[in-house]
């Protein structure tokens, strides 16, 4: 039976890990912990070292130094072994990797072939009943939808009970609407079964979504970790902030002369008020549709343009346009 207790405990530790590719330093003295149970999303830009940090969790790339440790045993990398990878561990790959020949319920049979028929039989029984797969026992690989072979591979990972699953890019193809589905219930499956995991992922949408703790790596280095809430309204850097949203980012002189702060600050573009007695003016440069609004650049003066939203899509090129900024709302780099 799945294990549904909550526990806490550090699981994974992550221990000053490097690696390079050639010239290329891809992580830099990477640490962290990971605690039972947890949902952790890494978020980075492209060529960050998010799917290396993973590939070395699963034991599948060796790092030039560092370890990684499981329950405060230190894991064998991939050079250590005859095959490699952990049992406990399991990699989710982008393209599901699932067997084309053989049908859902062959599929994950094929992952429980060293178990008994009997625990095997029942099993399977339980991870098509908890991932949603009755109607598609029959099906092949090529015969389901994105979304289908998402949540088998997902069944497919949690067959032999690991204690950790990686998912690197696991949305990336899917329609909106089947990845809003598919992130619920991963998150659900994971809680239920207490199963800890760790996302990879390019859309900081998703990880504020899914995730209990955000880690975000720039440059082959962890810069912020922390709760979604809190990596959102307290980016340590701009370049943070550029993944989670649209920002409008001043530097020190354009802070000082509209805000009166003396640092380089960011303003969430919801957080800029359209408001007829703002004490900020300005010109509409640009009207965007943005389905249930309009995406307005506003030109505050000539080397200073603003973002807002404006909800009842009222506003054309060229009006004039009041703003008011909340001083509770503006982020202080630096």
């Amino acid at each position: 039976m799945f294990n549904t207790k909550k526990s806490f405990h550090k699981l994974i530790q992550i221990k000053n890990i490097t690696k390079s590719f050639g010239q290329k330093k891809v992580l830099n003295h990477i640490s962290g912990t990971v605690k039972k149970g947890a949902l952790i999303s890494l978020v980075g830009m492209s060529g960050s070292g998010k799917t290396t940090l993973l590939k070395i969790i699963a034991g599948l790339i060796e790092p030039d130094s560092g370890s990684i440790y499981l329950n405060n045993k230190k894991l064998q990398g991939p050079k250590e072994k005859l095959i490699a990878g952990h049992e406990e561990i399991k990699l989710v790959f982008q393209d599901y990797a699932l067997k084309p020949n053989m049908s859902v319920v062959e599929n994950l049979n094929y992952a429980l072939l060293e178990y008994g028929e009997v625990y095997k039989k029942n099993r399977v029984e339980q991870l098509i009943e908890m991932c949603g797969l009755e109607s598609l026992r029959p099906q092949h690989p090529q015969e389901l939808s994105g979304g289908q072979k998402q949540r088998v591979a997902f069944a497919r990972a949690l067959a032999n009970e690991p204690e950790v699953i990686l998912m690197d890019e696991p949305f990336s193809n899917l329609d909106p609407l089947t990845k809003q589905n598919l992130l619920i219930e991963t998150k659900s499956l994971a809680k239920k079964t207490g199963t800890t995991v760790i996302l990879v992922t390019h859309d900081t949408h998703d990880a504020m979504e899914i995730a209990d703790e955000i880690w975000v790596l720039y440059n082959g280095s962890i810069t912020q970790k922390g709760k979604p809430r809190e990596v959102y309204q307290y980016p340590k850097t701009p370049q943070i902030a550029r993944l989670f949203g649209l920002i409008n980012l001043l530097s020190e002189s354009e802070s000082h002369e509209l805000l009166n702060i003396k640092c380089s600050t960011g303003i969430w573009i919801e957080n800029v008020e359209i408001n007829s007695k703002g004490m900020i003016k300005g010109c509409v440069k640009e009207v965007i549709f943005n389905g249930g609004n309009h995406k307005l650049l506003i030109s505050v003066h000539q080397d200073l343009d603003l973002m807002a939203f404006d909800e009842v899509k009222i506003y054309r090129p060229g009006d004039p346009i009041q703003l008011t900024i909340d001083p509770k709302e503006i982020i202080i780099f630096g």
